[in-house]
């Protein structure tokens, strides 16, 4: 019994850092990102201070798809033993899925680009585009660079 609850607060203890290590983590990403973009889409002060409240919705907003695809159509294949162990129907429905989440990002994206049409010419929205896509580059660079040094 005594190693059991020892077991427990430890494991409890390597969650929490785990926890802790995560959010860290992914606060140094979400300032890199704020960071890249504002450099890369040069806004003036009055442009970011309505720029930045609505971009940070849009951001947790196209997140939160990206952990609900994660959970409900990986973790699904994932726990099926794979693609290869799908029933047609479970294919289908994973499909459909998919699709949902698609379109759901699409009409998050056009709603942000009619959003943000109010504050910045298209073409700081295209280049936030461009910027967008470079920053995930850059991320992954880094790492693959990080993940090689180990």
């Amino acid at each position: 019994m005594k190693k059991l609850i020892l077991t427990l607060i430890a494991f409890s203890f390597f969650a929490t850092t785990a926890n802790a290590q995560f959010k860290k983590s992914s606060e140094k990403i979400r300032l890199y990102k704020v960071s890249f973009l504002t450099e890369k889409l040069d806004l003036t002060a009055s442009e970011a201070e309505k720029f930045w409240p609505i971009y940070n919705k849009y951001d947790k907003n196209m997140m939160e798809l990206h952990r609900e695809e994660r959970v409900s159509i990986r973790k699904r294949i994932k726990e099926n033993g794979g693609i290869e162990n799908l029933s047609e129907k479970e294919s289908k429905e994973i499909l459909k899925n998919i699709r949902t989440i698609n379109r759901q990002r699409y009409e998050i994206k056009a709603k942000f680009h009619n959003k943000i049409s109010k504050i910045l010419p298209y073409k700081k929205i295209l280049a936030l585009e461009m910027a967008e896509h470079d920053f995930h580059r850059s991320l992954f660079k880094k790492y693959k660079r990080k993940r090689m040094r180990k």
